[in-house]
C-alpha cells in the first residue's frame, strides 16, 4: 500500500506534468482514495502536505484547487494597479472603509506626527481579473490628503491620484515583508482557509521634499505571491 510520502509525491509530479493544471480543482478525496488503492484519510494527510508546499489550496466550500502560478512581486517602486496592469491584466479594488480618524501611536510615529492628529485611513481589497489578491491598509495625513475622501479610488492607483489630482509625487519607499499565517477573518476575505500562508509588507512612502505622505500594510495571498528582488554588489 502507498504511503502518505508517496501519494503525495505521485500528485506532485500530475502537478509538476500539467497533467493537473493551475486553478483546477483536484478530484474528491474519496475517487482519489480509490484510484490509488489508498484510505481517504491517508490521501487527506497527503494533500495537507502539498497544501503546506503551496502547491494545493484548501478553499472553505471542502473544494481543493491547484495552486495558479505565483507572481513574482518585483522590488521596484509600483503600486498595486500599475504592477497589475504591466502584467496585462485588469486590476480592481473594493473600498472597505474610507474615512477620517486620528492618529495611535504607531501611526503618529510612522506619519511623524502629534498623537491624535487626524488622518486618513484607506481600506481596499486588490483584484487582479476578478482575483482577490491582496488586502491594503493605508494611513495618510489629512491635512495633505482630504481631498481624497471625495474621491473614487476603486479602479485608480493611489500614487497617480496623488500626482495628477494632487501634485503630490511618491518618490521613495521603505518597506518590509514577512510571512505569516492569514486569520480567519482575513481568510474569509480572501475566499481561503485560516492558517494559509500569506505575505505581510509594512511600506513608509516619502515625497520629493522627503516627508512622509503614507504608512501602509498590504497582506498578498502567499498561493500567488513571491518576492523577487535583484540586488547588486
Amino acid at each position: 500500500m502507498l504511503t502518505r510520502d508517496q501519494i503525495a509525491d505521485q500528485l506532485r509530479k500530475r502537478i509538476e506534468r500539467g497533467d493537473l493544471k493551475p486553478d483546477s480543482a483536484l478530484p474528491p478525496e474519496r475517487l482519489l482514495a480509490e484510484d490509488l488503492g489508498v484510505s481517504r484519510m491517508t490521501v487527506r494527510v497527503a494533500i495537507d502536505q502539498l497544501a503546506e508546499e503551496g502547491l494545493l489550496v484548501r478553499r472553505p466550500n471542502r473544494r481543493t484547487l491547484v495552486a495558479g502560478d505565483k507572481i513574482s512581486r518585483s522590488a521596484s517602486f509600483m503600486s498595486f494597479s500599475e504592477e497589475m496592469r504591466a502584467r496585462g491584466w485588469r486590476p480592481h479594488s473594493v473600498m472597505r472603509q474610507s474615512t477620517a480618524t486620528v492618529a495611535d501611536v504607531p501611526v503618529a510615529a510612522q506619519l511623524n506626527l502629534e498623537i491624535g492628529a487626524k488622518v486618513i485611513y484607506l481600506e481596499r481589497l486588490r483584484f487582479a481579473d476578478g482575483e482577490p489578491l491582496a488586502l491594503e491598509r493605508v494611513h495618510l495625513p489629512y491635512a495633505r490628503f482630504a481631498p481624497l475622501l471625495s474621491l473614487d479610488l476603486t479602479n485608480q492607483s493611489l500614487y497617480t491620484v496623488m500626482e495628477e489630482a494632487l501634485g503630490v509625487r511618491p518618490v521613495l519607499a521603505e518597506e518590509s515583508v514577512e510571512a505569516v499565517l492569514l486569520s480567519t477573518q482575513e481568510a474569509e476575505i480572501f475566499g481561503t482557509t485560516a492558517g494559509s500562508p500569506a505575505l505581510l509588507t509594512r511600506r513608509i512612502t516619502r515625497d520629493e521634499e522627503g516627508y512622509v505622505i503614507e504608512a501602509a500594510t498590504s497582506l498578498y495571498r502567499g498561493d500567488r505571491y513571491r518576492m523577487a528582488l535583484v540586488r547588486r554588489r
